[in-house]
């Protein structure tokens, strides 16, 4: 059998904005995905990611600046002129078809021979384990093998770039995690450049080489998960990168010390490096709970305002000079657990502070 032909092409988005009316809601993007890169699209509801990966696609208003691949300005051509292939949120599959059929759909449309599309879509059907599948109707599949569905009627016509909108948002968490390890491995088969809009930071973290941050329909930065996790441009990507305790204020010299003194007059160790920071990230993981007396030179005294079992972690609120800080502490079973209202040393890892 003759294997699918995919490519690995380069997309670059050049002072890219578009507008609804007189609603801009992208706002000059500048954007390179690498060939075969898997690349998210990450941020909260209305930051602009799925109308970027739509005006990628061809859906919607025309664009202004420039949309490449491999170099081709494609920003003003109609959807079906780009070759490229899109997986809907709703999988949009036809009820009335069988599964071969609605694989088959984008080839028929595009007038191929009959042999050519039959080979074409058992491979495809192939490619996601559903070629015993083929004469079923999508309404006698789960969800996950609906999405295959989606995923193989894309691939037949083999796309450029395969764009992917929130593709596992209608399944439930572990069938989530299996289909997108499942994404990923035929991704990485085909080598296909794959761009991937999600609000899910686990699903971007887990999949992605890159990604983009958008809030507000501006790129807030570019970069691997765990380079943004750990060096955050501003404060809207920490926050919305894990969790992070973010704290608003700035440093001042103290005596004989430079502090970084938060709005409600919190005193924290200053990185000299940041000298003109106005906010401070600190991760949960990096903020520890001693009982009163043990937490050493640097500890403060606080007191346990929440606490929220997670499974492997247990999550405390714990308020300290005006301010209330998460904290994460590996759940262990047996070890003692702090309650609310005990009165606790807060000690902070200084040199993993985020200054912002």
């Amino acid at each position: 059998m003759t294997a699918l032909q995919t490519q690995s092409s380069e997309v670059v988005i050049e002072n890219l904005s578009l507008s609804f009316g007189a609603t801009e809601v992208l706002k000059k993007i500048d954007l390179v995905i690498s060939p075969g890169e898997f690349f998210s699209f990450l941020g909260p509801s209305g930051s602009g990611k799925s109308t970027l990966l739509r005006a990628i696609a061809g859906f919607g208003p025309t664009p202004k600046g420039r949309i490449l691949i491999n170099g081709e300005d494609v920003a003003k051509l109609p959807p079906w002129e780009r070759n490229v292939g899109m997986v809907f949120q709703s999988y949009a599959l036809w009820p009335h078809m069988s599964v071969a059929r609605n694989v088959a759909f984008g080839l028929e449309e595009r007038k191929l021979p009959r042999a050519e599309i039959d080979r074409r879509v058992m491979e495809a059907l192939e490619l996601v384990d559903l070629v015993d599948y083929a004469q079923r109707r999508p309404s006698q599949l789960s969800g996950g093998q609906q999405q295959r569905v989606a995923l193989a009627r894309t691939i037949v016509i083999e796309p450029r770039v395969l764009l992917l909108d929130e593709p596992l948002s209608n399944l439930d968490a572990n069938l989530r995690v299996q289909m997108r390890r499942d994404i990923l491995a035929l991704q990485r088969k085909l080598k296909l450049t794959t761009i991937f809009v999600t609000h899910d930071q686990e699903e971007a973290n887990t999949t992605s080489q890159r990604m983009a941050v958008l809030n507000n329909g501006i790129l807030q930065q570019v970069g691997a998960p765990m380079e943004l996790y750990d060096n955050p441009a501003n404060s809207f990507v920490a926050g919305f990168l894990g969790t992070a305790n973010i704290l608003q204020g700035a440093v001042k010299s103290l005596g004989d010390e430079t502090k970084f003194v938060t709005a409600a007059g919190l005193q924290l160790p200053h990185i000299s490096a940041a000298p003109d920071a106005h906010s401070i990230a600190i991760r949960p993981q990096n903020v520890h709970l001693r009982a009163p007396g043990t937490g050493g030179a640097l500890a403060m005294a606080g007191e346990v305002a929440e606490v929220e079992f997670l499974g492997s972690i247990l999550r405390y609120a714990a308020t300290l000079g005006g301010e209330t800080l998460l904290v994460d502490h590996s759940h262990t079973p047996g070890e003692p657990v702090f309650a609310v209202g005990d009165t606790v040393d807060v000690v902070l890892d200084a040199d993993k502070f985020i200054m912002l």
